[in-house]
Order: structure tokens, then sequence, then C-alpha cells
């Protein structure tokens, strides 16, 4: 063979082989170095969260109430996805197969806390297997029929638009769950008429929940059984003339059983729906990039996610407005060996305009305490909340942010506000005379006040403000340098503090003014 030949050979073996995946095709990959001080009035130990003087690295106590709605991150995170992807035409005409193997490593875990877990650094993040047969090659992604397996995490698909208000997803099979949430999706997508779009899905969900079947006592250990849950989500929804949308879902799920003497065996079970009505004109209507599967494909480019598309004179605007009503069954507080379905809701209002490269979003989220937790399920684990004695106030916040973007310069201004009314939970004597209370802050974290004190809505120093102002200079594509200052006004936070008198509830600085100094990229 003459050097010729080779060659010939060589070029024909490289246009056989497959065409590699680059790294930055989605793999989304976060890092952020974070320089600041969530609260320079305080140093350590005396406050909770716990504020140490300025340093390198996050801290709980940047996060506020009003950031990161649409997401299940903070922003603030160190990890990637690890995306192994294959996309191929089926041998029946119209078919198309893909698969995806999606791996998260959260480098932050690894210096969480002194226990090390695992499964908190090293996870599956949505991992699914997808067919898909089309009618119309000409527009294949708005006519189809497809199924979606998911091998093992299923939080991708949930009930619900907003993700702080979603619901449904594997961990709503309760704290007892053990193993993985796989599931399956089945959705047809198909223009009805030229203007109008339509979509119907169903899907089954199944996890592993430890359920007990005899209660231990002086004479008898407790046993318990890892036995199949189920969960069953349905949805349908129709986008007029790309300007409306109308979506709907149901869903139904089993949360394990009753660990409770004269419930045992009895099921615990969540069932709800969701709605929402949106109005966009020039902007695509939003949706959360926890709902989306990663693919690891050259036409899908995960920095277009974060960085807004700007055209000059053009207004452009998304309205939306959803709530959720769900039906939980739990062990009736009041009444021995009963169950009763209590009510847990939540809803949320969506503005978005924007206008050349200024934008405008505000939000408006209202919840009560017994959605907040739903997923605990209840302030006392699988039992409702009582009538008598008790008085209950739901979260409601709004929040609005304004940005202008200067092209040239690449950078842009910011300024968000929030005023929150917390969700609070009192007990009261028979006279209506409170007893004491607490501020639900979230499924875990609750504030409880003083002897005495409460938290009144109609007084607004209960209330609690939040102002952050800061600027972000784009330094390429995909970093950026962002610096800001917040401050929080809070009179409901509280600590517990343990001397020569016993334990007692005190209160601690209203005021807390911080600072923050990112660097920040998204690939």
């Amino acid at each position: 063979m003459n050097r010729t030949d080779m060659k010939i050979v060589l070029v024909a073996l490289m246009l056989m082989a497959p065409i590699p995946a680059f790294a930055g095709d989605f793999m989304d990959t976060r890092l952020t170095w974070v320089f600041g001080d969530d609260d320079v009035n305080q140093n350590a130990g005396e406050v909770v969260p716990d504020s140490p003087m300025p340093g390198i690295g996050d801290r709980p106590g940047y996060e506020l109430f009003m950031d990161n709605l649409n997401t299940k991150t903070s922003g603030r995170e160190n990890l990637t996805h690890i995306a192994l992807y294959k996309k191929m035409d089926g041998f029946l005409k119209g078919v198309v197969t893909e698969a995806g193997l999606v791996v998260k490593l959260d480098l932050g875990a690894l210096y969480a806390d002194e226990s090390f877990d695992v499964k908190r650094f090293l996870m599956d993040d949505g991992s699914f297997l997808r067919l898909s047969w089309t009618w119309k090659a000409i527009d294949p992604d708005r006519n189809n029929l497809s199924v979606t397996f998911f091998p093992f995490d299923t939080e991708r698909f949930r009930l619900g638009y907003l993700w702080d208000i979603s619901w449904g997803g594997g961990n709503i099979f309760s704290t007892r769950r053990s193993g993985p949430a796989p599931g399956f999706k089945v959705e047809a997508r198909g223009m009805l008429t030229p203007d109008i779009q339509g979509y119907v899905y169903a899907g089954l969900k199944t996890a592993k929940v430890s359920q007990v079947v005899q209660l231990g006592d002086a004479d008898a250990e407790e046993i318990t059984v890892n036995e199949m849950n189920y969960g069953g989500l349905g949805g349908l929804g129709l986008d007029l003339y790309d300007a409306f949308a109308i979506d709907l879902g149901v869903g139904y799920f089993q949360q394990g059983t009753f660990n409770v003497n004269g419930l045992i065996g009895a099921k615990v079970h969540s069932i709800g729906l969701s709605g929402r009505l949106t109005y966009h004109k020039g902007m695509p209507i939003q949706t959360s990039i926890d709902y989306m599967l990663y693919r690891n494909d050259p036409n899908v480019n995960v920095v277009d996610w974060w960085h807004e598309d700007y055209k000059p004179g053009k207004l452009s605007a998304s309205v939306s407005l959803e709530g959720t009503y769900l039906w939980q069954r739990l062990a009736s507080a009041n009444q021995f060996a009963t169950t009763v379905m209590q009510p847990a809701w939540a809803g949320a209002l969506q503005l978005k305009l924007k206008y050349d490269f200024l934008r405008f979003q505000f939000v408006g989220l209202v919840r009560n305490i017994e959605f907040i937790l739903q997923n605990v399920p209840s302030l006392t684990p699988f039992v409702a909340l009582p009538d008598d004695n008790v008085k209950n106030t739901p979260e409601v916040f709004f929040a609005g942010t304004f940005d202008y973007y200067f092209e040239k310069l690449h950078l842009m201004p910011f300024l968000t506000v929030g005023i929150q009314l917390p969700a609070a939970f009192r007990t009261v004597d028979d006279n209506g005379n409170l007893v004491a209370a607490q501020v639900i802050r979230d499924q875990t974290r609750r504030d409880r006040l003083p002897a005495g004190f409460d938290v009144v809505w109609q007084d607004w120093h209960s209330w609690v403000y939040q102002v952050r102002v800061g600027l972000q200079w784009d330094l390429s594509e995909f970093m950026s340098l962002i610096g800001n200052i917040q401050y929080v006004h809070d009179e409901n936070m509280t600590r517990l503090v343990i001397d020569s008198g016993g334990e007692r509830r005190e209160f601690q600085r209203a005021d807390q003014l911080g600072f923050r100094i990112l660097a920040r990229a998204r690939f």
C-alpha cells in the first residue's frame, strides 16, 4: 500500500468514526467562588444560622426567602453533571430513540459537615430512556407520542409549575422511603389546529417505604417491612395562538402506613391537583431547568439557559397564575384511631416584563403550613394539625426585581426587594389567650418565639423585609463577577439559650447587613 492509498484509508476511517460529544455540549457545570459575610454585625456563635467573620465559602445566611423560587438549587453550588447521551433513529419510520445517563457530582457536599455521605456527593439526576414517534417529519417536536423511562430518580417529573410550590417528586413518599423512586411517563403532543397545540400525559412512580407491621414494647421488638408504594400523575394543556396557555395536572401518592396504635397498617396518602393560566407575548413560558431532561446534544447549549436574550426596542411579557390544592390522609389529633383528610394549598402569581435591555420580574406567593410540611408530613409526623386551641396563618410574600443590561460594557446593575408575612402556628387556651407561637420557615426549620410573644399580621414589625442591590459584570459567555449588598429585617429570629435558669428562647438581632463577591462560571 502506497502513501496515497494509506491517506485514503485514514480519511475513510475518520468519516466512519462516530462524532464525539464535547465537554461543552451539555454538561451543566457550575463553579462559584464566594467571599463575604451574611451579617457584618455578628460573629461566630452569636446567631443562628452561624455568622463568623468575613471569609471565603458559601453560607446559609446568603439565601433570602425570595431567591431561586424556580429551581431547587441556590445558584452558589460547585457541581457538575456528567451526561452520557445517545440519540439514534429507530428501525421503524418516525421513531427516535435516546437515552441519557446523568450523574451529578456535588463538590460542596464533600465539606458540608464531618459525616460524609456519598449519596449527597454522587447521585443520579434524571437518567432516562426515551422513545418517540412522530407523524410529521417537518415538525417532530410539536407532533409526537413519547414514552420516557426513569430507572432511578423522578424528581424532574412532578406536578405544579413554579418549583417552590411543585409537588409529587420522589420525596413525597415520606422520610421513610428506602431506595430510589423510579417511574415512567407517557406523553402525546400535537397541533390541533395551526394555532393551537395540545398535550396530554400520564405516569407512574414506585418506591419502597419502611412500614411498621407491629409496634415494639417491653415484650417484643418493632417489626417493619419495606413495602412498595405507588404514585400516579397525569395532566393536559393547551397553548392557544402562541399567547395563552392552560395547564392542569392531578396526582395520587401513597406514603407508607401509620405507626401509631389503632392505625397500624392503614395507608397514608395524598391526592391533589394543580393548574396554571399563562399569557405570554414575545417570550416562551417559563420552565425550571430542574424539570428538563439532560441531553449531551450538540444542538443544545446550556449557556443559553443562563443568559437572557435581549432584543433592542422590543417589548415582551409573561404573566401566569397557578394554584395547587391537596388532601392528605393523616391521623386525627383529636380522636383516637381515626384519620382525617388534611387540606394543603398554595398559589403564585408571576409577572415578567422586558423592554430593550430593561427587565422587571414580580412574584407573589402564598402557601399554608400544611403545604409547607406536606413531605414530612405535618408538624407532628403523620398526625394532622389539631382543630381545637390552634390558630394558624399561611406564608405570604411579594418580591420584585429590576435590572438593566449595558450591552457594550457587559454590566448589569440589579435591585431586588421582598416583603414576607411568615407562616405561624399558635396554640391558645380555651379563652383564646396565646400559649405558644412559632414561625414555620420550611420543612425542618422552625423558630419558637419566647413566651408571651406572637406573630401578628396587622403589626408590620412582624413582617420580614429583604433588600439586595448589586452589579454583575459578564467577563465572557460563561463567566461573571457579581458583587452585592443585602439587608434583612426579621424580628422573628430566635435561638435556644441554656444558662443557670435552664433552657429558654430569646430573640436575635432583627437587622442583618451582609455583602458578597462572587466569581461564577456556568458551562
